[in-house]
């Protein structure tokens, strides 16, 4: 297959553009700046984010998992603009790159997330369920807004949160544990929607593939956790079972309005994955988890051993 892909050198972007080229395909990655490429089947090209460069070739696939991150920063006006600004740009340039091509690409897939319901309490959140309120939800609507404009097949990813050893917000919430504690967030009953790497690349390729599967996609898994259970399971998992709560004061105090990322309730529930066959490879957090730690020390006790 011909794809392009923006956020190609992204925690996700990365895993699909190695699954890619190891595949074989013809891959081009549109990057902020420039890079070489270790591939024959991978081409990096340079771009701004709000246009896509004139390419003299065709594309069965489009892939747009670009913006800027979200909670690194205060949300002040100006940021609070960037960050919606980055993902409906690229989303809308890509939507111009469509509408302009003489042959289409069989299907676009655009990013989003599972801020997109808000805070919601115990609600069971399926793709059907409203939007939330608030500014991630606002970031959310916007996008997928952007990208609904498509004339082809669009599917759009509402991601929780990846659990993965190369960075993303599970890597932070693990740093705790290095110290022999975790955390939970205010009451730690708050939704706490998650998903392995594995499958959330096992569910791009699979929306991929699966021309029946359009629209709003819930990338998690399907074990329904609350915060404080996660933060149990992860105690069970690496034999560091001393936990305590953050209260909620603590984290709108130090975090302004960006605590909502971490507090906001989300129970959400991938319909249309299991409706559609999905196997999940790792549907429980506790086989994720395992999965993580004895990867995490395979690559520690390897590395010990390149060392001189």
């Amino acid at each position: 297959m011909n794809i392009l892909i923006a956020g190609g050198t992204g925690l996700i972007g990365k895993k699909l553009a190695d699954h890619f080229s190891v595949e074989g395909n013809e891959l081009f990655i549109l990057s902020r700046k420039q890079r070489a490429s270790e591939s024959p089947f991978v081409k990096f090209l340079v771009w701004n984010g709000k246009e896509i460069p004139d390419i003299n070739f065709d594309f069965e696939v489009l892939i747009n998992l670009a913006g800027e991150p979200v909670v690194e920063n205060p949300w002040t006006l100006a940021r609070k603009k960037q960050i919606i600004e980055s993902r409906t740009a690229s989303t809308s340039a890509f939507v111009e790159y469509i509408k302009s091509a003489k042959k289409k690409p069989e299907v676009f897939i655009n990013a989003s997330a599972v801020g997109y319901y808000g805070n919601r309490g115990d609600e069971i959140l399926t793709e059907d369920s409203h939007s939330g309120n608030g500014f991630l939800p606002e970031v959310c609507v916007q996008w997928e807004k952007a990208a609904s404009l498509s004339l082809v097949r669009t599917v759009i990813l509402r991601t929780g949160i990846v659990f993965s050893n190369d960075g993303g917000a599970f890597k932070e919430i693990m740093r705790s544990y290095s110290f022999g504690f975790g955390v939970w967030f205010g009451s730690g009953n708050q939704g706490f929607p998650w998903i392995h790497i594995a499958d959330e690349i096992g569910l791009i390729l699979f929306a991929l593939e699966n021309k029946k599967v359009s629209g709003a996609l819930n990338l998690s898994a399907p074990e329904l956790l609350s915060n404080k259970l996660f933060t149990k399971i992860v105690g069970k998992v690496s034999g560091k079972k001393l936990a305590f709560g953050i209260p909620s004061f603590v984290l709108e105090f130090g975090l302004g309005e960006r605590s909502t990322a971490l507090l906001d309730s989300q129970f959400v529930k991938p319909e249309k994955a299991l409706q559609f066959g999905y196997t999940y490879k790792f549907p429980d957090a506790e086989s994720a988890l395992q999965n993580l730690l004895e990867n995490r020390h395979a690559e520690l006790v390897s590395a010990s051993k390149e060392r001189p």
